[in-house]
């Protein structure tokens, strides 16, 4: 027998943040049946008709894979009580679609898998027979969220109700501790099967040095490092490789900084469709970088997934002052101001990366698969 599992998604399925969409896959890999419940993507009939799209409920993404869209079918929502309704009437819907996936089959369990503490009042729909897993991978208390009144209640109250907590490193770990006293340490989560492929064939034409980045194009950056590096060093190719952050969706200040980067000469930017282009594209990095503003202290406080996709490729890695990554000195070389960064990129390039750097690197990469994480936490 295996489990049925929902994981309520508060981003869109298609970003390129992708814990939820990699955790979904790895417990479908192995038969559990997994229901995306796509918080973010909630949409009333009219605004689906503005968006000239035809209006969604479910959706089968694979055998065991379903996204459950809460389309909100009863107008005047900006009234109190009609928002009451839609409410109610979707989560009857929820409820009515997993009792029919549960109609011809048995579970082992039936779990609960949550990453935002903000997304706590779901346990409130499904008191009995529901596990509930607290898989935290992000210090969401410390970012911005100007809707969210008390974020650290929310994290109390889940580490309460949660029949496991689990955390991806020791910062999140000792954070967690405050609320309760088992938190177990598991793998980062790495796409070890998209990588091991070596299906590599997008080719950028550049030539080293190559100073690379893989990820979103947005205000997580320090844009002005960015571009302080590339104007002072026209011979250094710099590639950010990810979607770009909508303009409505960024401080004007910051959004000229970004086309100020985006127009040098030597900064090259992309994005793939596919994310099984990646591993090609950090395999023409001859460094992979790590430039995230740490004023945020929801940076400072992080533990990127893009780590162990340089390590896969075998990559020497400079990054801003990141707690989590002060674990790596050998893998990992750590810099703040330009000034730094520019020596740090130049003693990293003046010679070859050492090869039984690399294996224990790639080591390191595998024991951080997602295959490994999903177990470990289901193990528990």
């Amino acid at each position: 027998m295996k489990n049925i599992v929902i994981i309520p998604f508060n981003i869109p399925w298609n970003w390129s943040t992708d814990y939820g969409n990699q955790t979904a896959f790895e417990l479908a890999k192995n038969g559990n049946i997994v229901i995306c419940y796509m918080l973010s993507e909630t949409y009333s009939i009219k605004e689906y008709l503005q968006k000239r799209l035809f209006p969604k409920f479910i959706g089968v993404y694979s055998k065991n894979i379903y996204l459950f869209y809460p389309t909100l079918v009863i107008p005047f929502r900006r009234f109190k009580i009609m928002q009451a309704l839609n409410e109610k009437l979707t989560i009857f819907l929820f409820k009515s679609f997993i009792k029919y996936i549960e109609l011809n089959k048995r579970f082992q369990n039936r779990i609960l898998w949550i990453f935002d503490a903000d997304l706590v009042f779901i346990t409130d729909l499904f008191k009995k027979n529901w596990k509930v897993i607290y898989d935290c991978v992000d210090l969401y208390t410390l970012e911005n969220r100007e809707n969210i009144k008390d974020p650290e209640t929310n994290e109390r109250r889940i580490c309460k109700v949660a029949d496991l907590v689990v955390a991806n490193s020791n910062v999140l770990v000792k954070h967690l501790s405050k609320y309760t006293k088992i938190v177990r340490l598991v793998p980062q989560g790495f796409r070890l099967s998209d990588f091991s492929q070596k299906n590599w064939v997008r080719n950028l034409h550049l030539n080293s040095p190559v100073i690379g980045y893989v990820g979103g194009l947005n205000s997580r950056l320090d844009i002005d490092l960015l571009n302080s590096l590339a104007e002072r060093n026209p011979k250094w190719n710099f590639v950010i490789w990810g979607p770009l952050l909508e303009k409505e969706k960024i401080d004007l200040n910051t959004w000229s900084k970004m086309q100020k980067l985006i127009s040098l000469p030597n900064v090259t930017t992309g994005k793939s469709k596919d994310k099984k282009e990646i591993p090609g594209i950090i395999s023409q990095f001859d460094i992979g970088m790590i430039p995230y503003d740490i004023s945020q202290d929801f940076n400072k406080y992080c533990y990127p997934m893009k780590l162990f996709e340089y390590f896969y490729v075998g990559k020497p890695v400079v990054s801003v002052d990141i707690i989590e990554l002060k674990r790596f000195p050998k893998f990992v070389k750590i810099a703040n101001s330009t000034n730094d960064w520019e020596k740090v990129i130049s003693a990293l390039l003046s010679k070859p990366w050492p090869k039984k750097i690399k294996e224990a690197q790639i080591k390191l990469a595998k024991e951080n698969s997602w295959e490994n994480k999903i177990a470990q936490v289901l193990s528990y």
